[in-house]
């Protein structure tokens, strides 16, 4: 999960300032702050789609995430061991693989782009606002905010796909809309952090 990625530097960057580099923050920022308000061309888009899905960010975050489901034993019928994180970080895998590859798919066919954007807006509430509406927002061509498709539509198939190959906690109706909620919930922390990502960093917003 990128957000136990972002829960990290948020506490340990800060403290470390003064032995970064001196475009260390700038590197960061531009990987995992809010997007730039520039259109994405088709290429940059597909590029953006495997960095997501098979980039070094999304594995360690998945690694990150399993370990921390490992440690709360969930689901708990994957038990402990060396075997049962290789189920976990396996599944996330999978689960970020086809959120992300329906969020393009979605994506490109309705012509949205569900990159998070920085708010215009000064003042924590209408920023944290901002960031947690964008969690099923996404931005038209000519600058226009609207309804997601795409995000929403991944979650729910990510949720349902996952629950064939997942324990039978991952199983029926209630189960899934449960971890499409935490997928939802999870993405709005993440927003969150990103939001503030340039203030924690002492960089100007974009």
């Amino acid at each position: 999960m990128r957000l136990a990625i972002l829960l990290v530097l948020s506490i340990s960057v800060p403290a470390a300032h003064a032995q970064d580099p001196p475009d260390f923050r700038d590197k960061l920022l531009d990987t995992l702050g809010p997007a730039a308000p520039t259109p994405l061309t088709r290429e940059q888009g597909f590029q953006a789609y495997l960095l997501n899905t098979i980039g070094p960010i999304p594995i360690i975050g998945e690694g990150l995430g399993s370990a921390l489901a490992q440690r709360t034993d969930s689901p708990s019928e994957w038990g402990q061991g060396w075997a049962a994180y290789g189920k976990r970080f396996g599944s996330n895998l999978a689960y970020n693989a086809v959120r992300q590859t329906i969020s393009y798919s979605v994506a490109s066919a309705l012509h949205e782009d569900y990159r998070y954007f920085g708010s215009p807006d000064q003042g924590v509430w209408r920023r944290a606002r901002h960031a947690l509406v964008s969690t099923v927002a996404a931005r038209r061509s000519d600058g226009r905010e609207v309804f997601s498709f795409a995000s929403v539509a991944s979650v729910a198939g990510a949720s349902s796909l996952s629950s064939i190959w997942g324990p039978p906690s991952w199983k029926g109706a209630a189960n899934i809309s449960e971890i499409a909620g935490i997928s939802f919930a999870s993405t709005a922390a993440f927003n969150v952090i990103r939001e503030f990502l340039p203030d924690i960093l002492g960089r100007p917003r974009k």
